[in-house]
């Protein structure tokens, strides 16, 4: 008979969380087992009334196959900050077979490339409008820091999207996101 550690309810053979507390059953240690005896008569009628129903058990059965057999050699949420780091490690997790597998993975990867391209075309965009005000003597005073300002505003977009990627989130931008989340749909 297994007990869950948190909360010490009776578990299922398979669970991987308990239906009770909902807390992660870890596999690699044993749980403590405890013969219990069967109980001498049913509850009352009253008390499995006012007894609100528990959570479902997650089963390892009700994972998929590739879920049980294939683990990523880190865990998803750091894979999701490593893509953001440069475009190297987004498009590596694309292409490397255990990291493609992964939804979380992927949608973070692909939205960081396709983020550097909308970055790349605001670039080209911004230096073309520099060049013209450039020619307009008052306006060169507002280049600089209207040029900070986009490399500061750009700084905590990233950070934002490092963070939600560490907290398991898959915080999607405005337009970038969807096509990320869309792609990510497909397995490449």
């Amino acid at each position: 008979m297994l007990l869950c550690p948190h909360c010490d309810v009776q578990l299922p053979e398979r669970a991987l969380f308990c239906p009770q507390c909902g807390g992660a059953i870890a596999r690699g240690e044993p749980a403590p087992q405890v013969e219990v005896a069967p109980p001498a008569e049913p509850p009352p009628v009253e008390q499995a009334r006012s007894v609100t129903p528990a959570p479902a058990a997650i089963y390892a059965a009700d994972l998929p196959s590739h879920e049980l057999t294939t683990a990523l050699p880190v865990p998803e949420n750091i894979a999701g900050v490593l893509s953001y780091l440069t475009l190297v490690p987004a498009v590596i997790f694309l292409f490397v077979d255990p990291f493609r597998r992964s939804r979380f993975v992927r949608f973070h990867a692909l939205q960081h490339i396709l983020l550097c391209v909308a970055g790349l075309a605001c670039a080209i965009a911004a230096s073309v409008l520099w060049m013209v005000l450039q020619l307009i003597p008052p306006m060169r005073v507002l280049v600089f820091p209207f040029a900070g300002l986009i490399g500061l505003a750009w700084f905590f977009l990233w950070l934002l999207l490092v963070v939600k990627a560490y907290h398991h989130e898959m915080f999607k931008l405005p337009w970038i996101g969807a096509y990320a989340e869309e792609w990510s749909r497909t397995q490449l």
